[in-house]
This record gives C-alpha cells, structure tokens and sequence, in this order.
C-alpha cells in the first residue's frame, strides 16, 4: 500500500495546537522571569528584624517605591540567642548600590489587607560596595493600633461615666441646676442690661445714644492735630527741640565733656587714694593713722594739764594761784617794785652815798 504524501486536517490542527502552546509556554516564562527578574544580574542581603508580621518568600522587595527584587528566605538568624528573624533577598546589582548602612528597612502592606513587601529607603550615598546585613525597623501592627484604640475607647468611656457622675468641672455643667440656674439668671442680666443701654439709660446708655461724648472726642482729637500742625509749623521750642540739630549736637558734646569729666574724676581718684601722694598716705597709711592718735591722746593729755592748773591758779593753790588772786601779795610786790625803782633812782642819783673808795 502506498504512503499518502498529502497532509491531513487533523495535522494541520495539531501542528498549530502545539505552536500556540509553545507560543504561550515562550511569553509565561518571560512574563514570568520579568516578573521575578529571572533576567537580571542580582545580588544577595540579609536583613535582621525582630518581627517579620506576616511576610512570606516570594515577595517582593520596593526600593523608593521601585520594585527591586523579591524575598528568597526567612528564618531565625540565631534561634538559641535571640527570637529576631533574618529575611535573605535578592536585589538587582544597580538598585544594590543604592543601599547602605542609613538605609531604612520596614515591612509594609499594600492596601489594608493585601500582601507583604520589604520597603527600603535609599541610602545617600552610591556605594560599589553594599552592606550584607542590615538591620530592620519594625513597624506598628494592626492588633497593636486596634489595641491602642481600645484603650482610647475605655479612656472615653470613663470621661463620659465620671460626667455622668458629676464629677469633674463637665460633671458640675452636666449635673449641677445651681449653674444652670446662674446662667440663666445672667442670660436675663444682660438682657436687660442690653434693653437698658438701648433706651440710653445710664453711663453705657447715654454713650450709646448721645453724640455728645463722641463729639467732644472728635473736637479734642481735632484740637491735638492742630497743636502738632502748629508746633510743626512755628519757630518755637518745641519746634526747635524737634528740628534743630544744633540741640542735638550740643547734648551730644556734653555727653561727651561729661564722659571726660568723670574720666578725670576717676583718674584723679586714683591718684589721691595712690599711697604715693601725701593724701593718699593721709588715708591708706596706718602708722600715720597710729602717730596722729597718739598725738592727739597726748594733746589731749596736755590740755587736761592745763586746765587742772588754770583751777588751781584759780582756786589759789600755789605760788601763781597766790600771785593771781592774794591782792596783798600783790600790793606787796608792786611796793618793792616802787622801792627798787627809787633805790636804784637814788644810786644814779648819789654813787657816793654807797660806794666808799679808799687807797690807804
């Protein structure tokens, strides 16, 4: 029996049956190896966290938001020393660089049930050189945020119990009718304070309804406007306090002549409390100071002397109290000083009265 050379349906069929899967099989394991980077130059890191929350091998790793590589691993990096877990990933070798020791690594989830990924936060600087192991920051937990709200929650509740209560100062608004009662008689108060000071009863009344004081206000207003106008304008004191420098020039230079003075002040201070000047050694030096006491102690000591003889010449001790107070002593001395007079009178007067001169 010959063999038929024509080709079938049935093949033509089964050929393009197997091209298409061939074709499908070709672009899964492409979209598949873009997918996990099957084709690009990786490199490996570990990161070291405390909890891992979930993360499952295979996820994928976000640098700046850019994904970068996936999770190969995880597992307790010491399980006899510490409870932290070690999570190996694959990065591609540029995005590597980019990742240093200030690179911040957390766990966060896409969407607010959706898978894990390892987010990375670039590092600022370019290395060639990578770190091998980082070590990761743990993020907040959803049970630990809806434990925390709890606690909110209770915190709030015990505020709206102890107001139901009375307690506190919105326990007192809440409870208290003497309040209630105090607000509302104020509330009438100043209704009929306002009622008042509408019909212009009163101080606030009549400044409410008389445009007297408002007035008076603008003509006192007016007045001041026209002083400044008129001290602006004029030739006065004033005008010239304002205006003239030359005020200005002599306070300044008497500013400084009082500066010099009070310089020289402070050097002549100086000098006269300087122990080289007699001043000086008048004020600072002791043994002058102790000399000029026991002068005056002595001084002092003469005086007494004085005056205790000046009594007792005055009381007539002693010879010169005699002399000053006896009158017949007195009378006496001035009879010799006489007699003396005339004896000496009468020895001018006559030698040979008393002198006798004989040579044999």
């Amino acid at each position: 029996m010959k063999r038929s050379n024509q080709i079938g349906w049935a093949q033509v069929r089964g050929g393009v049956f197997i091209f298409l899967a061939l074709v499908f099989f070709a672009g899964g394991v492409l979209l598949m190896g873009q997918k996990t980077k099957m084709f690009v130059n990786k490199g490996a890191m570990r990161v070291v966290m405390s909890d891992v929350v979930g993360l499952k091998v295979g996820a994928p790793v976000w640098l700046a938001g850019v994904d970068v590589g996936l999770v190969t691993d995880i597992l307790f990096a010491d399980p006899k020393n510490s409870n932290e877990v070690s999570i190996d990933i694959e990065v591609d070798t540029e995005a590597l660089k980019k990742i240093g020791s200030d690179s911040k690594v957390t766990i966060k989830t896409r969407g607010l049930m959706g898978e894990k990924y390892v987010d990375i936060l670039p590092s600022k600087q370019y290395s060639d050189k990578p770190p091998t192991v980082l070590q990761g920051t743990s993020v907040a937990k959803l049970d630990d945020v809806i434990q925390k709200a709890g606690d909110a929650f209770d915190k709030v509740n015990g505020i709206i119990d102890n107001i139901d209560k009375g307690k506190g100062t919105l326990g007192k608004l809440n409870k208290d009718e003497t309040l209630y009662s105090n607000i509302s008689r104020l509330t009438v108060e100043m209704k009929d304070l306002v009622v008042t000071i509408n019909r212009g009863d009163g101080t606030l009344g009549k400044l409410n309804r008389d445009p007297e004081p408002y007035n008076k206000l603008i003509a006192i207003l007016n007045r001041a406007d026209r002083t400044l106008q008129d001290i602006q304008a004029s030739e006065g004191t004033l005008n010239k306090l304002i205006y003239d420098k030359t005020l200005y020039t002599k306070l300044t230079l008497l500013a400084d002549k009082s500066i010099q003075a009070a310089d020289d002040v402070r050097d002549l201070n100086k000098k006269i409390m300087s122990k080289e000047g007699t001043v000086g050694l008048l004020i600072n030096d002791r043994e002058f100071y102790d000399k000029g006491l026991s002068l005056m102690t002595k001084a002092e000591a003469s005086v007494k002397a004085i005056e205790e003889v000046t009594a007792k010449v005055k009381s007539g001790d002693g010879t010169a109290g005699k002399l000053v107070n006896d009158k017949a002593l007195y009378d006496k001395m001035n009879k010799m000083a006489d007699d003396l007079n005339e004896l000496v009178k009468d020895f001018k007067e006559n030698p040979r009265k008393y002198i006798k001169f004989s040579v044999f």
